[in-house]
């Protein structure tokens, strides 16, 4: 092997215990989610339930449409603790559930007026990653 040869591979071998050049993927909360109400309507009752389960791995679904008149009922089948609760603008205080143990659940009263509202697990913020494990 020449000279030239020899400084290429140790060029290239420098790179791989660099990592290369990819930057690191931004890490993602899996605890967060969008609920969009499709239509407004005016109810003190629950038309529909839709669930929303949280898990060792994050919720599910994280994005979610339904009618006014509807609620979600949140799940938690994780053994870490979970807590739904409105975030930014519009607020949508129906999200703002109680601290759910295992097998702990909430259901939201009605949503009215046809909106997006976003939320997120208060126990695990953006940028806190994740929940427990079984």
């Amino acid at each position: 092997m020449n000279s030239s040869s020899t400084l290429t591979l140790l060029a290239l071998l420098g790179l791989a215990a660099c990592g290369g050049s990819d930057p690191p993927a931004a890490k993602v909360n899996p605890y967060l989610g969008t609920l969009t109400i499709s239509s407004a309507a005016a109810t003190n009752t629950c038309l529909a339930l839709t669930p929303v389960i949280f898990t060792a791995t994050g919720v599910s679904p994280s994005t979610v449409t339904i009618a006014g008149g509807g609620c979600l009922v949140f799940t938690n089948n994780d053994a870490a603790a979970h807590q739904p609760a409105s975030i930014g603008a519009p607020a949508c205080p129906q999200l703002d559930g109680p601290v759910l143990t295992r097998l702990g659940t909430f259901t939201t009263t009605p949503f009215t007026a046809a909106t997006t509202c976003r939320w997120q697990d208060l126990l695990n913020p953006p940028g806190g990653g994740g929940g427990g494990g079984y």
